[in-house]
């Protein structure tokens, strides 16, 4: 009995050891199963974080477009959970308006629809910290059908924010008629994707604008004028030279662009055109108000989203990859540049070039035919027979045409060597009274032929000066045969004194006044120039001169040490042609101790 009692007990035990082991070993093999399912559920929600991830940094390359992310974001919900509707709402702040996109997967009521919308508003209006009551709202459904007669209303729901850079630019609703759908576990793995990335897009954007502060500095520092416009042809940029061109205000508007090109340029065409067409426009020259401009007009393409399309189209058997897709896809027009290059100066110095060329054909067939002319008439078969007299008359013709080509010819010369910088000033201690009284008696047969009365008023105990000798006359002899010149009658006055400054005298002032046609005070400026005569207008006197004289003339002037300048108060009032020369010693100059005694012999070069 007590045998078989122990073993009855020995069976029992046995029986629910085994009972107890079988349940353990079904308890950890639950775990582990369930342990496996969490690991994969966790591989699952990170793979699906990676695969959103990638796409949103493919998509949205150098882009700060949040509605892509919203689009890509929105498009994956499906594999993480079931919905009713997956809705986004942007903020489009060029347009001061809210696009709302509401994706129905199962069958709903508008009403359902119009509460999702109004939940999104009341948390977006939070997040931007004012109230959007009056704000207009663009609302796009697409899915399943929308039924009226469906009574089921929201019963669970979330929303996630999309912040870029600390600002609040949309927010993604997912709702369901079922209660108690979303997990904080499965809602937390958007909330991860939206977080890392606004700061991929944050850190993008901040880069960007990095860059494009740095292009603003640059396109801001162009002497040229530039504007970009997008592919709707809304203005991106203007910088300020292209308003001083355009004499329009700062910051502009396209219409003020347009508006100050209208007539003379159809910018809308020549976008559009670009628009069309790979590469830049052929440049055109425009004339805008007194201005002459070449403009180029050139797209700016996408290449990386013209190979994503490109990709795309080859990936989808049902579209055919057409000629025009393949020749478009590699470059997607984003935005149109147009530049505005100045070439007014470049335009009115070729004008110059030309008359000045027909100027100097002119000036050297003249005198060429008169020696001709000479020449013939002076019967080479028996010279014996012309009496003296007349082939003396027609021999200084030749010689005084022969010196004026001559004179020409050296001013060519000596404007080549001006601007190789090979043109030498050699400077020594002279007396510069000596000199303009030599120049004034020279010139006196040429005034007194056209009854003009020629003096000179020398200041006397004029000290030595420092000059060219062979230079300076060549300066006196471009103001003296202007001076007279350009003066049907009157007077020209050779002047020459010591200049003081600050009651000490610095150096010698010499100038040469006549009682001419005089110089309109904007036509000063350009007297100097190398075409000085032909900017000025002089020769509308009808009077020959190559205006070379006067260019030469200041140049031998500043090589020399000293200063040019013209004073005139208006046509009709002749004018009065100023320079200095330096003096050959300090000893003459108080109160200064820059300038050094000159013993040797200088050479400078102009």
């Amino acid at each position: 009995m007590e045998l078989t009692l122990g073993l009855a007990i020995i069976t029992v035990c046995g029986t629910v050891a085994g009972i107890a082991g079988y349940f353990l070993m079904r308890r950890k093999f639950e775990r582990e199963l369930e342990l496996n399912r969490k690991k994969q559920e966790e591989l699952a929600q990170k793979a699906y974080e990676m695969a959103v991830l990638k796409e949103i940094g493919d998509r949205i390359g150098y882009s700060l477009d949040a509605q892509k992310i919203v689009e890509i974001i929105t498009r994956s919900l499906g594999q993480l959970f079931s919905f009713s509707t997956a809705s986004s709402m942007i903020f489009d702040g060029e347009y001061d308006k809210i696009i709302f996109e509401c994706n129905v997967r199962e069958t709903v009521s508008p009403q359902f629809i119009a509460d999702v919308k109004v939940k999104m508003l009341a948390a977006f209006s939070e997040m931007l910290q004012e109230p959007l009551v009056d704000i207009d709202v663009d609302e796009s459904v697409v899915g399943e059908l929308v039924d009226e007669n469906d009574k089921y209303p929201i019963a669970s729901f979330f929303n996630l924010p999309i912040v870029i850079s600390g600002r609040a630019v949309g927010i993604i609703n997912v709702a369901s008629k079922i209660p108690g759908v979303y997990e904080s576990e499965e809602t937390e793995v958007l909330y991860r994707i939206a977080s890392q990335a606004s700061q991929a897009v944050s850190k993008l954007q901040e880069v960007l604008e990095n860059e494009k502060s740095r292009l603003s500095q640059a396109v801001e520092s162009l002497s040229d004028g530039l504007l970009m416009v997008n592919s709707k042809y809304q203005l991106i940029l203007a910088n300020r030279r292209l308003s001083h061109l355009l004499g329009i205000i700062e910051n502009p508007k396209i219409f003020d662009i347009v508006n100050a090109l209208s007539g003379s340029f159809d910018l809308r065409t020549k976008m559009e055109e670009a628009y069309a067409r790979e590469g830049t426009l052929p440049p055109l020259e425009v004339a805008i108000r007194d201005k002459v401009f070449q403009v180029f007009v050139s797209r700016v393409s996408d290449k990386k989203s013209g190979k994503q399309s490109l990709r795309s189209s080859s990936l989808d058997p049902s579209a055919s990859l057409r000629a025009d897709t393949l020749e478009t896809a590699g470059l997607k027009p984003v935005a149109i540049v147009v530049l505005f290059h100045d070439i007014t100066d470049a335009k009115n110095l070729e004008r110059l070039r030309q008359d000045f060329t027909a100027m100097m054909v002119h000036e050297l067939r003249a005198p060429l035919t008169s020696i001709k002319s000479s020449v013939a008439m002076i019967n080479p078969a028996d010279p014996a027979k012309m009496p003296p007299a007349v082939v003396g008359k027609y021999l200084k013709t030749i010689d005084s045409t022969s010196q004026t080509m001559l004179e020409l010819v050296n001013d060519l010369l000596d404007v080549a060597k001006l601007e190789a910088g090979k043109f030498d000033i050699i400077c020594d201690s002279g007396d510069i009274a000596e000199v303009i009284s030599d120049r004034v008696e020279g010139f006196r047969p040429i005034a007194i032929e056209k009854h003009i009365e020629i003096n000179a008023v020398i200041e006397p105990g004029l000290p030595r000066a420092w000059f060219d000798k062979v230079r300076i006359k060549q300066v006196l002899n471009n103001l003296l045969s202007n001076a007279i010149k350009y003066s049907d009658s009157g007077e020209v006055t050779v002047g020459a004194k010591k200049q003081i400054v600050n009651g000490a005298p610095i150096d010698i002032l010499v100038s040469v006044k006549d009682t001419g046609i005089g110089i309109e005070e904007d036509q000063i400026e350009k007297l100097f120039s190398r075409f000085g005569q032909l900017e000025s207008g002089r020769r509308n006197a009808g009077l020959k001169s190559s205006g070379l004289g006067l260019f030469i003339t200041k140049k031998i002037v500043e090589a020399s040490g000293g200063k040019i300048w013209v004073e005139s108060q208006g046509a009709g009032t002749g004018s009065t042609f100023n320079f200095t020369v330096p003096f050959a010693e300090a000893s003459h100059i108080e109160g200064t101790h820059d300038i050094k005694s000159f013993t040797t012999e200088k050479v400078a070069q102009a």
